[in-house]
């Protein structure tokens, strides 16, 4: 028995925690995800403006951000590998292919992703309701 009380109940959950490691296959993932959405909150990385089931739309641009920067992607793929969600993504400005990779275990992501349609709609309509000329702002969404 462990000294802080709860021992028993401390080592199951490890031993638990153990097991599920990560599932094995992207139709696991899913299934798992759907079980206890709370256990993979984390992995809701892509956001949007209306309710969503947090699949991205491939093709669709998206403003990646993260502590050390930003950038504006198009999704191209997503796959599923040993624990890791990867993304295939092309950079809009050059059209760089490059790929992301999510851990499912790790609890703070170090990117998330924006769909840009919504930054732009934003942008417009701040412009709309302000009335004014703002080509700054204009020639963000065009």
């Amino acid at each position: 028995m462990g000294g802080y009380g709860g021992g028993c109940s401390f080592a199951l959950n490890i031993e638990i925690l153990m097991e599920r490691i990560y599932p094995s296959s992207i139709d696991e993932m899913v299934s798992e995800m759907e079980k206890h959405p709370d256990v993979y909150q984390h992995l809701k990385v892509f956001l949007r403006r209306e309710t969503s089931t947090g699949v991205p739309d491939f093709g669709e641009e998206y403003l990646a951000v993260s502590p050390s920067g930003f950038g504006l992607y198009r999704i191209n793929s997503t796959d599923y590998q040993n624990g890791r969600i990867i993304l295939s993504l092309t950079e809009a400005s050059t059209n760089k292919a490059v790929q992301y990779s999510l851990d499912v275990n790790n609890q703070h992501p170090s990117c998330i992703f924006i769909r840009w349609k919504d930054v732009k709609n934003m942008v417009f309509d701040e412009c709309m309701k302000r009335n004014v000329n703002d080509n700054d702002l204009l020639e963000l969404i065009g």
